[in-house]
């Protein structure tokens, strides 16, 4: 016989002394055998330990003096997993988890040949005989008797003569974490009474309590499971809509099928990908008591809770006229023509950086994609050009090649047929814009040191017409297909060039220092908004020069307004260009966007106040004689001559765990309808009624997702209304048309 190391040798004896104790207790022989296969089959038993059913693990070692309280895990290891044993002790083992760098403690009895053998059985509402305990494991010596006052206990699996019930944990939610359910065992022969529980815990006729349905989801539902399973489980969905990207960063678009179970005050989604395999859940919740959304269990954001402060929005089924799913996640709407949109294809990656990209067009009437520039992971942008018919393409890499080359394509909005390209130097920071008849090529300077170069190519050829160095402190500012003249800001002179030869059209000279202009933020969206389906606004707009925002026709270099410049205020626009919404934060330092106290509505015009609202106010929107903006995070509408209150967005709760979760809320503008709202809030697209500001739902298959560094992509390209056209963009890749006039007969029919 060979002989063993003595660590091994004093780890079989104190395994054989504690089987040799368990005897004593009913059921024990059976857990010490299973051990000791179980030891067979590890090698050792020290090292690591298979587990044979979703195990629960806690954060600290569990003892008889722990309370009921004490009762809730803060993950599962799932059957199958092999983890690395620190040590085991009576019913109890530390184990170190996947990638942790701390010890849990888990009920060691699930790593056993027996737990294999635990069968799940449909579920029953039980009473237990006086003086039964639950113990953590069956056979095992940690045991607790029920609190008096507990939710009704139920059955959800047996183990020979042992019966798995259901344990809710006494406080489900702290500002960081989710506490998760565990099951605890009892003699089959001391359960008192049993009461079946019809299957679909979720179905619209079940009476289950919301926590027994958590308890569900969190110990029965693992990843991989079939949508049969599921669906016995909870039963029939509410509604059924395509799923967020079920992709990892970086990996192509995956969208699968999402079932949504809805209840007056709790909603619970389970999504599965193409092969009916589950992949994710999430619940949303009234928030507890703070609004925080995404809070993931195990760390793992494809399980996660939403806690929200509008709780049971209840879905809307209203139809598109037609839905367009593209390739990457986000559909932002650049433009468009009378027949074709324009759209950018973003992967929403982190910070604002992508790893795919794309340029493509959908055809107006059907939705059908009609051509794609792919741009990978470099700079890219495209200029409309309505009445030409094309759009100019700016691309730095190349993924046909698989490297950097910057192109510029004129290209067909039919077909995407390149009219012409031009292909540019390498190696430095390119923008592209477009002024009427040209498209404009900005070579951006590569150090404070260097020169810059402007490029100016004719619209129709492609051709060259002339170009210019940049000296320090020269840049080009953005311009579209409708400015006459290219805008070049030297220092505090801000000039307009004739695209044809670069004389000078007009100029402007300001006052003072020069500022930072923070129209290009990605958290935020000052200064002026787009609309992508009313471009002529673009002709007057504001620019910062020296101490003063000037409000300036870009034809004619007339000053129409101005508003001075100050280091504590910001402001953007609303759809009536005569009024602002000028935002002041406190203390004495920059503005900071996070902490704005007060928010001033100006008429640039009149050059007066019309009034201030405490806090921060965006996304104004004029409508007769109101005007909507998102307050402090909140939907509200008031009075626009007297600035008082008309309603403000039922919520539960004006707390929120993190101070930018407020602000992250809104994601559009409004669309105002005849007798509705339509925003983009928190991850829906929401139907508000105009009159009282009241929740009427979200609508179906609209998904709005929080995109870091996208703030002005998601204002501007998501929620755009012309006459009765809608288009809504999408964090999952879709692109619907609705029409005003069916969406509201739609929207009238919700009880």
């Amino acid at each position: 016989m060979a002989l063993r190391p003595l660590k091994q040798v004093a780890g079989a004896v104190v395994l054989l002394t504690a089987c040799l104790m368990l005897t004593m207790t009913p059921g024990a022989a059976s857990l010490a055998q299973s051990s000791q296969a179980s030891e067979s089959r590890n090698g050792d038993s020290l090292n690591s330990l298979v587990f044979q059913y979703r195990t629960p693990y806690f954060t600290k070692d569990l003892s008889k003096n722990a309370v009921w309280a004490d009762l809730k895990a803060a993950g599962y290891v799932s059957s199958g997993q092999t983890l690395k044993v620190k040590s085991k002790h009576g019913d109890m083992a530390a184990v170190m988890l996947e990638n942790g760098d701390t010890p849990c403690w888990i009920p060691a009895w699930y790593t056993t040949a027996a737990a294999k053998s635990v069968q799940e059985t449909s579920f029953a509402y039980v009473a237990l005989k006086p003086g039964t305990v639950l113990a953590l494991a069956p056979g095992g010596k940690l045991t607790w008797a029920p609190p008096k006052q507990v939710e009704k206990l139920v059955a959800a699996a047996v183990w020979k003569d042992w019966t798995g019930i259901l344990i809710s944990p006494q406080a489900w939610h702290t500002d960081s974490s989710i506490a998760r359910p565990i099951m605890l065992w009892v003699r089959s022969a001391n359960i008192q009474s049993r009461k079946a529980i019809p299957e679909g815990v979720l179905s619209t006729s079940s009476s289950v309590s919301v926590d027994l349905a958590r308890n569900v989801t969190e110990l029965l539902l693992q990843q991989g499971d079939a949508a049969s399973k599921v669906k016995k489980l909870l039963g029939e969905p509410s509604f059924v809509e395509h799923s967020a990207n079920l992709a990892e960063g970086g990996k192509p678009l995956r969208i699968g099928t999402t079932w949504r179970y809805e209840r007056p005050n709790a909603q619970f989604t389970v999504s599965f990908a193409a092969d009916e395999k589950l992949e994710a859940w999430k619940w949303i919740l009234p928030a507890d008591p703070k609004l925080q959304l995404g809070l993931s269990v195990d760390g793992d954001y494809k399980f996660c809770y939403d806690f929200t402060s509008f709780p049971g929005t209840a879905t809307v089924p209203a139809k598109p006229v037609w839905r367009n799913q593209g390739e990457l996640n986000d559909a932002y709407l650049l433009g468009a023509t009378d027949e074709v949109l324009l759209v950018d294809g973003d992967d929403g990656g982190f910070s604002g950086m992508h790893e795919a990209s794309s340029i493509y067009a959908v055809d107006k009437a059907s939705g059908r994609k009609l051509w794609q520039v792919n741009a990978g992971f470099g700079s890219y942008s495209a200029a409309l050009d309505r009445l030409r018919g094309t759009a100019a393409v700016y691309t730095e890499y190349s993924t046909a090649h698989h490297r950097y080359e910057s192109w510029v394509r004129e290209l067909s909005l039919k077909d995407g047929h390149p009219i012409w390209e031009r292909r540019l130097p390498e190696g430095h920071h390119m923008q592209m814009y477009a002024v009427k008849d040209s498209v404009v090529v900005y070579q951006m300077p590569d150090s404070v040191k260097d020169d810059g170069l402007l490029t100016v190519l004719d619209r129709a050829t492609g051709a060259q017409r002339w170009t210019r160095v940049l000296r320090e402190g020269q840049m080009i500012l953005h311009t579209e297909s409708e400015d006459p003249n290219i805008l070049l800001q030297d220092g505090l002179m801000l000039q307009a060039l004739n695209p044809k030869d670069g004389a000078v059209a007009w100029s402007v000279t300001g006052r003072g220092d020069i500022h930072r202009d923070l129209q290009t933020h990605p958290y935020y969206a000052y200064g002026n908004i787009g609309l992508p389906l009313q471009p002529e606004r673009g002709a007057v707009r504001w620019f910062l020069i020296g101490n003063e925002w000037m409000l300036l026709n870009t034809g004619s270099g007339e000053k129409l307004a101005q508003y001075a410049w100050s280091r504590q205020e910001q402001f953007e626009t609303t759809n009536e260009q005569r009024y602002i919404l000028v935002q002041q934060s406190g203390g004495l330092s920059d503005f900071d966007g996070s902490k704005v106290e007060k928010t001033a509505l100006y008429d640039v015009i009149a050059k007066r106040v019309l009034f201030t609202l405490s806090g921060k106010a965006t996304n104004g929107m004029f409508d007769a004689d109101r005007l909507y903006v998102v307050l402090n995070g909140l939907p509200v509408a008031f009075d626009r001559e007297k600035g008082t209150l008309l309603w403000e967005m039922p919520v539960t709760t004006h707390e929120s765990a993190s101070p930018y979760t407020m602000d992250e809320m809104a994601k559009t503008r409004y669309a105002v309808l005849s007798r509705y709202l339509l925003l983009g809030y928190g991850s829906d697209m929401l139907v508000l009624g105009k009159q009282d500001g009241q929740v009427v739902g979200r609508l179906s298959d609209n998904q709005i997702a929080f995109r870091e560094a996208r703030y002005r992509k998601g204002i501007e390209g998501l929620l755009n209304m012309e006459g009765d056209e809608i288009y809504i963009g999408s964090s999952n890749g879709g692109l619907a048309k609705y029409s005003v006039k069916a969406l509201e007969s739609q929207l009238d029919q919700v009880k």
